[in-house]
């Protein structure tokens, strides 16, 4: 029989956290977060790990977060200035997912690329992380990584988000690998594993509330853990010219008075929505649940539930 593993997404905003933490309480689970941003440590306010709605027991482990007593795995794996590929959250997950014995697998997150790449629904590129080209690319600027990856392959460089640092420096591996012909396929698969989508949505107006309130919600604290991430030395790491992030700094720096700067940061976030639901509709085998209707946790308990065996 296959090992049924649950995967929790939707755009953001829509509780999934939440939800999830309280389906392993009943369920005997564990998380797996997928999420680009929260494998970044110190990055905890603006990145949603913290989940709202109630007071939560928080307890930072060296390999999981505890809330509440469950394992949140997938939390602070690297430090601000790295850089983590679909290729390395790919090796993580499959590590946990193997390892995962009586417990109930609850995948969650908003990041529709790691969910489609746990879940066999995407393939890496089988280019291995290369640490030292990494390193060597950590401080180059946006435009000399443009041009290192002009250089290698101009039309890969048309095709790619000349802002995104991470996109670039990965492009860059994966054309110094094919030259010099150090490519490998990824071998590593899980055990037998079914997996079970639950979407969580409601109408795109509300959706656009519940982040807006967030926003203001997480205001103070985001403000704060910017001002630890200077003082920590990564207030010029690429990590926080992202969603969320850029929108402080730009406060901060005086950019932007402090309400342009929450509106910036509520308008990045409905962008980001809108992109969330486009990706996560071309999965046909997602069970979707209004948050907004009545009795919805419920239903989602006993989709769990009949699935669990």
């Amino acid at each position: 029989m296959n090992k049924i593993v649950f995967v929790i997404l939707g755009p953001t905003c829509t509780g999934k956290t939440f939800l999830a933490l309280q389906l392993c309480t009943k369920f005997n689970g564990e998380i797996l977060s997928s999420d680009s941003r929260q494998v970044v440590k110190y990055l905890d306010v603006g990145t949603g790990k913290i989940p709202g709605g109630l007071d939560f027991v928080i307890d930072k482990k060296n390999d999981c977060w505890k809330v509440n007593g469950i394992d949140i795995r997938g939390y602070d794996l690297i430090e601000p200035d790295k850089y983590f590929s679909g290729y390395d959250f790919l090796v993580y997950a499959r590590e946990v997912i193997n390892n995962m014995k009586d417990k109930k697998l609850f995948i969650v997150g908003g990041t529709g690329f790691y969910i489609d790449l746990v879940t066999d629904r995407a393939e890496v590129s089988g280019v291995k992380p290369d640490i030292d080209l990494r390193n060597r690319l950590e401080n180059y600027t946006l435009e000399k990584l443009c041009r290192e990856l002009e250089k290698l392959n101009k039309s890969k460089l048309q095709n790619i988000d000349q802002k995104n640092k991470n996109r670039l420096t990965r492009a860059i591996e994966i054309e110094y690998a094919r030259s010099t012909h150090e490519t490998n396929d990824f071998e590593e698969k899980t055990d037998k594993i079914e997996y079970k989508f639950i979407g969580l949505t409601t109408s795109r107006e509300s959706l656009y509330l519940f982040a807006d309130k967030w926003v203001d919600s997480i205001w103070g604290d985001l403000l704060l853990e910017v001002s630890k991430l200077k003082h920590l030395g990564f207030y010029d790491s690429f990590r926080l010219n992202g969603i969320i992030y850029k929108s402080a700094k730009s406060f901060m720096d005086n950019s932007l008075s402090e309400n342009e700067a929450r509106q910036q940061a509520k308008y990045d976030l409905h962008s980001y929505i809108r992109r969330q639901q486009t990706w996560f509709k071309r999965n046909h085998d997602i069970k979707w649940f209004d948050i907004q209707a009545r009795g919805y946790r419920q239903n989602v308990e006993d989709f769990v539930e009949l699935h669990c065996g």
